[in-house]
């Protein structure tokens, strides 16, 4: 577990780019833009899955989704709850077990997130996600978050 979680401190370190990264997504939304999704707890890998953790870029990033490859279901935080939702279609080849476009949805919720997933050489079991959005909608309305994050598999 450990092991599991330096992994992926070192890839969230690794994803937080430079001067070189991506510039952020414009932001559109009818919810709170500056905190539609609160923070999600540090999440933990059972043997065998590999889990794609996402913040979203604000100063300081913020952990805002976790999604994970077995069971698929993605997990966030709203009205200090933590929702799990099943994916219901993803798209794209796999990389490290996860699509780049993902949908999921229940409990009145629904979310999509499109990334981009770079395998990196050196990284054994994981991937970094340079730039994407979540896009998330309820019936208090609807936003699209500009990410970044990683993958990593126990």
């Amino acid at each position: 577990m450990k092991r599991a979680v330096i992994l992926l401190g070192t890839l969230a370190a690794a994803s937080c780019g430079g001067a070189g990264g991506p510039a952020p997504r414009p932001l559109a939304t009818s919810i709170s833009a500056e905190r539609p999704l609160a923070e999600l707890p540090q999440q933990e890998l059972q043997l065998g899955q590999c889990g794609m953790a996402l913040w979203q870029r604000t100063e300081p990033a913020r952990r805002v989704a976790f999604v994970l490859d077995e069971p698929a279901t993605i997990r966030i935080v709203d009205d200090s709850k933590v929702i799990v939702l099943a994916r219901t279609a993803s798209e794209g080849d796999p990389i490290v077990r996860h699509a780049s476009v993902q949908r999921f949805a229940g409990a009145g919720h629904s979310i999509t997130i499109d990334v981009r997933i770079e395998q990196r050489e050196g990284l054994l079991a994981g991937a970094i996600i340079p730039e994407g959005t979540l896009t998330w909608q309820s019936a208090r309305g609807s936003v699209v978050l500009p990410v970044f994050g990683l993958i990593g598999c126990r």
